[in-house]
């Protein structure tokens, strides 16, 4: 089959400057830096994480009651947040290195804040073109167009690049002198031990631009760049693929409508459906922008529906596609809600005695995640999918002959035999360990499976 051609042509996902046989990451959402050094310590390293996504490290708007989007209106390059000091990033990029983790910064260099005028975090005041010591109004794009210069036709390439996203003051990008700063700032976070970048809203960036930025800066690091691509809108992935891999935001669509149907026919169709090769595919079931989407789209979600979320993060930690990026938040009431934080404003740690404390939710943390984790880290020298079954809400593969993956999404138990590669004898569960166990002679494995779980096994997991 055409798709199994694909999966055999595709190579793992996985960053250059990730450690040999780490292969999934975490976006640690709104964590404060002495937290982050917490969890790269006692958890993310230990368990086989390759790297965590931070939040924006520059000094952000300050707001009323702090919303999580001020983070994404940067108004200086000072690394100042309510995430913590400079020193205390510094600190935490030392940490993590040391227990084995990668740092990716979510970087803003498409745009600065969107007010007419206000202040930073650290206490930076700021007109709407006028950030003093860094940026004027000549090196904006004041795109003429709808009376306020804000995008109104996305279907408009012009529009999309040259004007401004809910009034953002847009970075003429273009211009070196722009470039030159944007650059610095990268330089900076790289000297300090970042070792890679998520470019937010690469979309409203020509791939020429950010070419012309990453240019100016020494060393190699990784990109993941922010697609979020709309019907209609004339935007090229494929152009933005030789600067760095991409988010699919498309993935957590087909995967959540599969398992809320029960019908999980469209995963053996990945990655030909999505359209990003394997190599360049940052993969994930929810993050900050697809949890505050409308409830009747068809997500996954940690807070809303934990069992059928779990029960997908299966498939995305087994199947072999992608670089999966896991999420860690917290719950809210309110699309604006920023994290909990205390009088002097900075962000509380989400952890007391390195237990995950409310409202953070700790989704990484979730019983068999780490099992999944170290799964995929075990099965990379065999990043293919052999002996694929599938019928209605079941599916069944193996990654060669070093483990083999079954997953029920329907609403009945079934007694399932299937094709596999792993040798002679009984089979322990690390989705739900202590579960279901599986029976393997003569090259099949037999297993009565409940509803909506799943059967996940190495072949060192043979009791």
């Amino acid at each position: 089959m055409l798709w199994l051609l694909l999966l055999a042509l595709t190579a793992e996902a996985r960053p250059p400057t990730a450690q040999a046989g780490r292969t999934v990451m975490v976006q640690l959402f709104e964590w404060p830096w002495t937290a982050v050094a917490e969890e790269c310590e006692n958890y993310l390293g230990p368990k086989g994480f390759a790297a965590v996504q931070i939040s924006p490290p520059t000094e952000h708007l300050r707001r009323p009651n702090q919303p999580w989007w001020e983070r994404y209106q940067p108004v200086s390059h000072k690394l100042e947040s309510r995430a913590g000091t400079e020193i205390e990033l510094q600190e935490m990029l030392r940490r993590c290195r040391a227990a084995g983790v990668d740092v990716y910064a979510d970087v803003v260099l498409n745009h600065m804040a969107g007010f007419i005028d206000g202040q930073g975090f650290s206490g930076t005041s700021f007109t709407h073109y006028e950030y003093p010591g860094l940026f004027s109004y000549d090196e904006f794009h004041h795109c003429g167009r709808n009376g306020n210069d804000d995008i109104r036709d996305f279907t408009s390439l012009y529009e999309l690049l040259n004007c401004e996203l809910l009034n953002l003051a847009d970075l003429h990008t273009g211009l070196a002198p722009v470039q030159a700063k944007l650059a610095t700032l990268l330089q900076r976070l790289l000297d300090l031990g970042v070792s890679g970048f998520r470019i937010d809203a690469a979309k409203h960036m020509s791939p020429e631009d950010m070419r012309g930025i990453f240019a100016r800066v020494r060393g190699a690091f990784y990109v993941v760049q922010e697609l979020i691509i709309s019907p209609g809108e004339p935007v090229d992935v494929r152009s933005y693929l030789p600067l760095g891999d991409v988010n699919v935001f498309p993935y957590a669509y087909v995967v959540g409508e599969a398992f809320s149907r029960g019908d999980l026919g469209a995963l053996t169709q990945l990655p030909g459906k999505m359209g990003v090769p394997s190599e360049a595919a940052v993969v994930f079931l929810e993050n900050h922008d697809l949890e505050r989407r409308p409830a009747e789209e068809p997500l996954l979600s940690f807070v809303k529906d934990r069992a059928l979320y779990e029960l997908g993060l299966a498939f995305v930690l087994t199947w072999p596609y992608g670089y999966p990026q896991l999420y860690s938040g917290y719950t809210f009431h309110d699309f604006d809600a920023g994290p909990p934080t205390g009088k002097d404003r900075y962000t509380l740690s989400p952890l007391t005695k390195g237990q995950c404390r409310a409202p953070w939710t700790c989704a990484h943390r979730a019983p068999g995640v780490a099992e999944l984790v170290d799964f995929r880290n075990r099965t990379s020298a065999e990043f293919r999918a052999t002996d694929v079954w599938q019928e209605g809400g079941f599916l069944a593969f193996g990654r060669g002959a070093l483990g083999h993956v079954v997953i029920n999404a329907s609403r009945n138990a079934r007694t399932l035999e299937v094709t596999t590669r792993l040798p002679s004898g009984t089979y322990a569960n690390r989705y739900r360990v202590g579960a279901v166990q599986a029976q393997v002679a003569k090259g099949k494995l037999t297993l009565t499976l409940p509803p909506r779980t799943a059967f996940v096994t190495l072949a060192e997991d043979r009791l």
